[in-house]
């Protein structure tokens, strides 16, 4: 219900009486349950990602105050939630009722952002005007009261995006104090090239209803009052920004590299990552990291199971172990980043996984000692192990792609055969 107005022996300016008209028209068809006072509030619950648009509507009485509703009637109600570009909406929002009663379910409806967005630009301009030429106490008065019920300015507000939401049609009962809780989660907006979101996240609500009859049915188009051509009766009172706020986000994306890792067929692999963090929370959250692979039997472990921003960027590194059993192929490679309150960000890379292929590069003998020199060439950094009957097991490092040279040398009766025969295949 909007606070009714009596004017007593006093002449208006032009834009104040416009207003008033409007006012007067609302009046008559207003009982309805509109934002409280005060209730805007953001969060953002799981440390990162969404952020919780909160507000709670009450049924008005008298005033501006939550009261017991004046009316027996029919209505939608029109719900605009100004959010930064890119916001991700929810496609419906449900009213929870506090305290026992149905719940009020909205469903997004872009008509519904249009509409309040043109008539809160000619509402708010008319109101600035009013602003400017009202003189008298009483003036002044009457245009405070009628800004309580329109809100103090356009909406969506500059460098904000304007999404709406309507209604299905609510049946208010004259009498009935009524109160509800709307919480709607809106995802980050993704910056150009992958980049975090920066924040501040930025909200303002606009509100609005209309009468819905068997006339005036819940399907017609919206269409929200201004000030000319005077009201009608299928009009929808709708309100510029009444509540504002600002809250402080933390986001964390990551990406994989954009060469896979190198593993072979028994051995490991590194993947690389990179986190790039961006935020304006007063503390910054810690990242609990884990990560997994699509390699069959394969395990990944990340070099660090933390990670706390210490600037805008940081690399998170896997680990791959790779069993003989997994076959050639290029798998993927998941790191995750969890706060203690349960969100998570996720980056996926790739690991090719090949078998070793080694190049024989000659055998040099040495026939005073019995001995062979064996020159293999290994395609990366591991382990290569030489065994074969009759000969003592070998095996050499590699840290990088390189020749290695491994000695064979005779063991037990392959060394006496040796000795007899002057040669000997092994």
């Amino acid at each position: 219900m909007l606070p009714r107005l009596v004017l007593r022996d006093r002449r208006l300016v032009k834009p104040l009486v416009a207003l008033l008209a409007v006012s007067v028209v609302v009046l008559g068809v207003s009982g309805c349950a509109f934002p409280k006072q005060n209730s805007l509030a953001l969060s953002q619950p799981q440390g990162i990602g969404s952020v919780r648009v909160h507000f709670n509507l009450c049924t008005l009485g008298a005033g501006t105050a939550c009261g017991p509703n004046e009316e027996n009637e029919s209505v939608q109600f029109l719900a605009g939630i100004a959010v930064p570009p890119g916001s991700v909406p929810p496609a419906t929002l449900t009213a929870t009722p506090v305290g026992g009663g149905s719940p009020i379910v909205f469903t997004r409806n872009e008509e519904v952002a249009r509409e309040i967005t043109a008539s809160s630009a000619v509402i708010n301009a008319a109101l600035q005007k009013a602003a400017g030429e009202a003189e008298t106490p009483m003036e002044k008065e009457i245009l405070e009261l009628i800004k309580g019920a329109f809100g103090s300015g356009s909406w969506p507000p500059s460098g904000l995006q304007g999404v709406g939401y309507l209604s299905a049609p609510v049946q208010e009962a004259e009498g009935a104090n009524g109160e509800w809780s709307v919480d709607a989660d809106f995802g980050l907006p993704t910056p150009a090239a992958g980049s975090p979101f920066a924040g501040p996240f930025g909200t303002a609500i606009a509100y609005g209803f209309r009468v819905v009859s068997p006339s005036q049915p819940a399907s017609r188009p919206i269409h929200c009052t201004t000030i000319e051509p005077p009201p009608q009766e299928s009009d929808a009172f709708c309100s510029g920004s009444l509540q504002q706020a600002q809250l402080g986000t933390a986001d964390l994306k990551i990406a994989g590299p954009a060469k896979p890792g190198q593993a072979f067929v028994g051995g490991s692999g590194k993947v690389a990552f990179s986190l790039k963090y961006a935020g304006t929370p007063p503390a910054v959250p810690s990242f609990a990291l884990s990560a997994t692979t699509t390699a069959k039997g394969g395990k990944a472990k990340p070099a660090s199971t933390t990670f706390t921003p210490a600037g805008p960027t940081g690399t998170g590194k896997v680990t791959v172990s790779v069993p003989k059993s997994t076959k050639p192929g290029t798998y993927q490679v998941t790191l995750t980043a969890a706060t203690p309150q349960g969100g998570t960000a996720v980056g996926v890379g790739k690991l090719k996984v090949t078998k070793p292929t080694l190049k024989f590069n000659g055998v040099k003998l040495d026939t005073g000692k019995g001995t062979a020199t064996l020159k293999v060439k290994v395609p990366s950094g591991g382990s290569l192990t030489v065994t074969g009957k009759g000969i003592a097991k070998v095996k050499k490092k590699a840290k990088k792609a390189m020749t290695l040279k491994v000695k064979i040398t005779p063991t037990g009766s392959t060394s006496g055969e040796l000795e007899k025969a002057g040669s000997l295949k092994v």
